[in-house]
This record gives C-alpha cells, structure tokens and sequence, in this order.
C-alpha cells in the first residue's frame, strides 16, 4: 500500500487531512461560482455576500432578490442544524457520508433545471447540501475552515504567515500553509466552475456531482480500511 495512503488510514481524525480539506473547498468554490453565474447572482454558501445582496434588493424593492436571498440564508442555517441532529444521534463511522449524500443529489438534479425554474427553489437547496458539507468537515488538522467560502480562510492564512514572518513564530508555517492550500483549492475551484460554464452551461454541476463522489467513496474507504485495521490489531491482541 502507497505510504501516503497508509499514513492517511493510520491518522487519527481522517475527516481533518488536508486532501480531504482541498478537495471538498475546490467543490466548494466551484458551486458557489456555478450559482452565481448561472443562477441569479446569488451564492450557495457565501452567506456574507448574500445577506449584502439581500440588503440591496430590500433597498432596490427588490421582490424576487428578497425571497432568493433570504431564502438561501435560511436553508444555511438550516442545514448546520441538521448536521448537528445527525452527528448526535448517529452511532455510525460513516455519519459524514450521509451528510455528503444531499449535496450530490441536488447538484445532479439541478444540472437537469432550466433556467425558467425559478432560483428561489435551486439555490436554497444547494445551500442546504452545501451547508451540511461544510458542517461535517470544518476542520484542517486541528484547526477550524470553511469548505463553502474563502474570507475566512484568506484571514486566517493571512494572520499566519505575518506571524511566522514579522512575530518569527515558526509554529505558524503549517498553518499558514493549510489555509493557503485552501484558498488555492476555492480558487481553482471557482476558475474552473466559469470556464466549464462557458461549454456545459447549467450541466456544469454535474462535474461537481461527480468530484464529491469520488471524494465521498475515498473518504468511506480511509474510514472502513481504519475500522477494519482496528478490528484486526484488538483481535490479535485479545
């Protein structure tokens, strides 16, 4: 077995490794600029800018910009909820593969929405699955992120590194160079996204769908070969 593949099993919180951390923040980034392009303007998981925009269309009077950003608000909210429900009812090893399970469905199902379907019903949705991705992981080795959107993760990757440099606090390195790999992977993510778009149009979020399945099915296997591995070595030993 590739000793990186082993060192990902062996580790104690597979759910905070940085592979995992990158890839779900490249889909992260590549959603939200899926939904801001093709679908009203209005961010899945970048709450900040949609409580501005839902600032500006109460301003503007604004109806339909009212209901759409105020409604991805809430199902925001919502599924942080639902996160915390599942996770403390939940015996499972295997908890964060369910929660992954809605954002994979309503990414491939709204591939299929033309864009005469109003974005009041899309957007909230994808708030909701991305909302409970970015609950289920929220941290990079040991350290609080954010999957959905980069503010976050550009400040604390900011405040990092002038630490490490102009403080000389050399224990600020790896974090520095955490939170810079995930502004990178929303980046990529986002520059991606547009260019797909210029080709795939609103079909685009199915190259999401398909990202966040491999990412699902690979973190299952870090899971179970750890579990397995477990089981084996308290065998041996009783």
């Amino acid at each position: 077995m590739n000793m990186n593949l082993k060192s990902l099993i062996n580790r104690k919180n597979i759910a905070q490794s940085k592979v995992i951390a990158g890839a779900l923040t490249f889909c992260g980034g590549f959603i939200d600029a899926y939904t801001y392009i093709q679908r009203g303007h209005t961010l899945a998981a970048g709450q900040t800018g949609n409580v501005i925009f839902f600032s500006a269309s109460i301003a503007q009077g604004n109806i339909s910009g009212i209901v759409n950003r105020l409604s991805t608000i809430i199902s925001f909210i919502l599924g942080l909820v639902i996160v915390i429900f599942i996770h403390t009812h939940s015996k499972s090893h295997y908890w964060r593969i369910f929660e992954m399970i809605p954002i994979i469905i309503i990414c491939g199902i709204v591939s299929f929405l033309p864009k005469s379907v109003p974005n009041y019903y899309i957007v909230p949705a994808l708030a909701i699955g991305l909302s409970m991705q970015n609950g289920a992981f929220r941290k990079i080795e040991g350290v609080g992120y954010s999957n959905g959107f980069t503010s976050g993760n550009l400040k604390k990757a900011t405040l990092a590194w002038s630490q490490y440099f102009f403080a000389n606090d050399k224990s600020q390195r790896a974090t520095g160079e955490n939170y810079l790999i995930l502004v990178i992977s929303f980046v990529l993510g986002a520059v991606l996204s547009a260019f797909l778009q210029k080709v795939l149009g609103i079909h685009t979020l199915l190259i999401a769908m398909f990202l966040l399945i491999i990412i699902n099915i690979f973190y299952g296997y870090l899971v179970y070969k750890r579990h397995k591995d477990w089981l084996n070595s308290s065998n041996r030993e009783g």
